[in-house]
């Protein structure tokens, strides 16, 4: 009976070792990067969620879409909306989506504010128009992950509130 290995088992296992190991490094990336950076995507697009919940809920009992309040203007990276007890702005400015309470004045009630942290998010917001009156808002939101150098929008989407606080004789046409 022998007790070691012959050369050319020593070879064929030096071999095969590099082939194996590129072979596999591939699925140790998937753990180590893939998953991870997966998962705080899906973190991300929950956020995005929940405030989408938050702005649904206030369209839904708006009284209008501003275009302006005092000072602040309604752009793709702000929304207004007018509540029966006041106008509450949504902003977007980097990675974070904030909703202020607005002052008669304008100004931000400090106390009445939500924050969600979003870094890699793109949130736009689009007034929809018929005449001079904003009837809906358009709601895009993604999530940009960077693969290969290259930026993709994952988890795109596109929202339509529309407000509900118009009378009959402001309906749509």
């Amino acid at each position: 009976m022998r007790k070691g290995f012959t050369l050319i088992e020593v070879l064929i296992v030096v071999a095969i070792t590099p082939i194996l190991a590129v072979a596999l490094s591939d699925v140790f990336a998937v753990f180590a990067r893939d998953i991870p950076q997966s998962v705080r995507l899906l973190q991300q697009n929950t956020s995005v969620l929940d405030m989408l919940q938050n702005v649904r809920r206030d369209v839904d009992r708006a009284v209008a879409l501003p275009e302006r309040f005092q000072d602040v203007q309604t752009d793709e990276h702000r929304l207004l909306v007018e509540l029966p007890e006041g106008t509450v702005s949504y902003q977007f400015r980097s990675g974070e989506i904030v909703r202020t309470a607005l002052n008669r004045d304008g100004a931000a009630a400090s106390e009445q504010q939500r924050l969600w942290r979003v870094p890699k998010a793109v949130v736009t917001w689009k007034p929809w128009k018929q005449g001079d009156t904003v009837y809906a808002v358009e709601v895009y939101t993604a999530i940009q992950q960077r693969i290969r150098a290259k930026l993709h929008n994952k988890f795109a989407n596109s929202h339509v509130f529309f407000l509900q606080g118009l009378g009959k004789d402001q309906a749509i046409k």
